[in-house]
């Protein structure tokens, strides 16, 4: 059986003062976009296809998206006018800023619309490039998952991810298989997953946030855009874990990732992975 590992610290060259106020900023943007997403949650609402991944890729959005983004943005800019933002909906504004703030109003679309609860607001901080602070919003179960450098919470308790160093022992988590997109990828991932004690298909940004809570061991994904993981890297970061691109490269954009929470674990899926990640 696989045992809680411990916390491992960092720091992200953020002031003290700074911080503080850039976690309180993160507070008031996950209240803001949260009371936009529960007016719409199994409620009646209109879905539009917004057409933006291709042929035949179903890509959601509604007015609680929207809206949600609207808000933090609104927030941002009455706070930090000469701070960035990369949002999902709504684009880039100042994005040379030293810091830039990476919203998705709504990851997991597909499951909000259908009554699901795996789905969550994600807002992260980058300074130079790098996330350095994150959350995971969801309103409707009334759970929040902060990262901060060398510390993630969910709800002000402090997480740590398992220590679980074999892929025999793993519980392996990703959203859907069509991540895949080239037969080297499927492969890829099949021997892993043939190999893990059980495979979770679904949890979008939930997978990352139950791996830094010590429920979760592995997360493998592909194809995702900026916006899907930045605001993860810090929330499994400071619960002890490792994230990265197949490659084992950083992950500085979206792409291909793997998420563990063991080192050990991490390294093991990672000498599989290699070979098919994207160049």
């Amino acid at each position: 059986m696989c045992a809680e590992a411990s916390i491992i610290t960092d720091s992200a060259d953020i002031p003290a003062a700074e911080l503080d106020a850039y976690v309180a900023l993160l507070h008031r943007l996950c209240d803001a976009s949260g009371d936009v997403i529960k007016r719409y949650f199994r409620q009646p609402v209109e879905v539009l296809d917004k057409a933006d991944k291709g042929p035949g890729v179903y890509s959601p959005v509604t007015k609680a998206d929207r809206g949600a983004e609207k808000a933090i943005r609104a927030l941002i800019n009455e706070s930090f006018p000469d701070h960035g933002i990369i949002g999902e909906e709504y684009g880039v504004e100042n994005l040379d800023a030293e810091y830039v703030w990476v919203i998705d109003p709504i990851d997991g679309t597909k499951a909000f619309i259908t009554g699901f609860t795996a789905w969550g607001t994600l807002i992260a901080l980058w300074k130079n490039g790098r996330a350095v602070l994150g959350a995971l919003n969801q309103p409707f179960a009334g759970e929040r998952f902060i990262g901060v450098p060398g510390q993630t919470t969910l709800n002000g308790e402090v997480l740590g991810t398992r220590a679980c160093g074999r892929l025999e022992q793993a519980r392996l988590g990703i959203t859907e298989m069509d991540m895949m997109h080239t037969d080297a990828q499927s492969r890829a991932f099949d021997a892993i997953a043939s190999k893990v004690e059980y495979l979770r298909l679904g949890g979008d940004c939930y997978n990352y946030a139950l791996l830094a809570a010590g429920h979760i061991d592995l997360v493998i994904e592909g194809d995702l855009k900026v916006w899907d993981i930045q605001a993860l890297i810090p929330i499994v970061e400071g619960a002890g874990g490792i994230i990265t691109l197949w490659d084992g490269a950083p992950v500085h954009d979206g792409g291909w990732v793997v998420a563990a929470g063991d080192k050990a674990l991490h390294t093991q899926a990672v000498a599989l992975l290699k070979a098919a990640a994207p160049g």
